[in-house]
């Protein structure tokens, strides 16, 4: 067990635990509640003493006497986040390899969906053509959302942070 699994059931007590328990802070906030909770800094430990409603209620009293240092946590996280995500963009302006990994990504998964849908594939190798369709079109959904689909995302984010 991780930090993040911790995360779904701290989360219930404050949403914002689960962000920073998912995030780079996970282990150190962790660390934190275990202590809170008297038990070993350990996901696995944490995650049983939360089991207990005693042991829950105490979490929520903590978070909510934390809730401001764990939310500028989050906020820091996501200023990180954006930075790098601003950098990797500023970095790549004017290289031709984002569009040359995109096209050919949608050449590829053009492909695979062609040999999916048109040609019979032996029962034996049917998983893997499978398992390789789900993974060729993920991949061609993250290539284009490079391009298109992260634009909402950081304005929202960019919009949370103005906050």
């Amino acid at each position: 067990m991780n930090w993040s699994k911790v995360g779904d059931i701290a989360g219930k007590a404050l949403p914002v635990l689960g962000t920073v328990l998912a995030g780079p802070a996970g282990g150190t906030v962790g660390a934190m509640i275990a202590g809170a909770l008297g038990v070993d800094q350990d996901p696995q430990a944490v995650a049983k003493a939360l089991q207990s409603p005693e042991s829950f209620a105490q979490l929520q009293k903590w978070a909510y006497e934390h809730r401001e240092k764990l939310e500028q946590i989050a906020l820091d996280t996501l200023r990180a986040e954006l930075a790098d995500k601003a950098n990797a963009r500023a970095a790549h302006k004017n290289s031709p390899m984002p569009a040359a990994i995109t096209s050919m990504m949608t050449i590829i998964c053009a492909w695979v969906i062609y040999l999916v849908f048109f040609h019979v594939i032996p029962e034996e190798n049917q998983d893997i053509a499978y398992m390789l369709l789900g993974q060729t079109v993920t991949l061609w959904v993250a290539s284009i959302t490079y391009w298109v689909g992260t634009t909402r995302s950081s304005a929202d984010k960019t919009r949370m942070l103005g906050k």
